[in-house]
């Protein structure tokens, strides 16, 4: 099983609004998936990202101090899904918790898919349906979506809805990068803030 590698859209090192505690939460790239709505669209072609090894991705996510595990988002990661169960085994190993983002449904999910899931300590299972996005939702897009915990290190029902989740990192370069739910008057303020502080 070691030796794969996987495909990154993004990451971000440490983030406290995808999971429990503090976390690095990776995009992957490439999804097939293709839901009407999604915010993630640069992220559905194969080509794109960056080309990591496992074992080198695990070594720099080790090396963020502080955390309490990962996430995977994406794009999808259960398309990479080799990769990510040898990421997962990897990190629970170490002692990092796992919270895995997937589009499938259960019943869709091959034998490696399921084999991921079932490593993670948190899942969220199901397509994002733009007619039932609900930005009042903890850690989920559309209100279809499944919250669960496979493994039982966490109890879901210690994280209630009812507030929208958004991070703004600002990196080395000055790239800013919007993370959560942001809703449209959300993204013009920053636009504006931004707009006045260049002129």
């Amino acid at each position: 099983m070691p030796g794969h590698n996987i495909m990154l859209a993004q990451m971000v090192e440490q983030t406290d609004i995808y999971g429990p505690g503090i976390r690095s939460a990776i995009w992957v790239q490439g999804c097939t998936l293709a839901c009407k709505g999604c915010w993630n669209t640069q992220m559905w072609p194969k080509k794109g990202g960056e080309n990591h090894s496992v074992v080198e991705l695990h070594n720099l996510l080790m090396n963020v101090e502080g955390n309490e595990g990962i996430t995977l988002l994406g794009g999808e990661p259960l398309q990479q899904s080799e990769a990510v169960l040898e990421l997962i085994k990897l990190q629970k190993a170490a002692g990092r918790t796992v919270m895995l983002y997937s589009g499938y449904e259960p019943e869709e999910l091959d034998l490696v898919q399921q084999e991921c899931v079932d490593n993670s300590d948190i899942v969220i299972l199901g397509r994002y349906k733009e007619e039932l996005r609900n930005t009042k939702l903890r850690w989920r897009g559309s209100e279809n979506q499944v919250l669960y915990s496979p493994t039982g290190r966490y109890t879901v029902e210690d994280f209630p809805d009812g507030e929208t989740e958004i991070s703004v990192h600002i990196d080395g370069d000055g790239k800013l990068l919007i993370t959560g739910y942001p809703d449209l008057e959300f993204m013009m303020e920053i636009m504006d803030k931004i707009t006045g502080e260049l002129l």
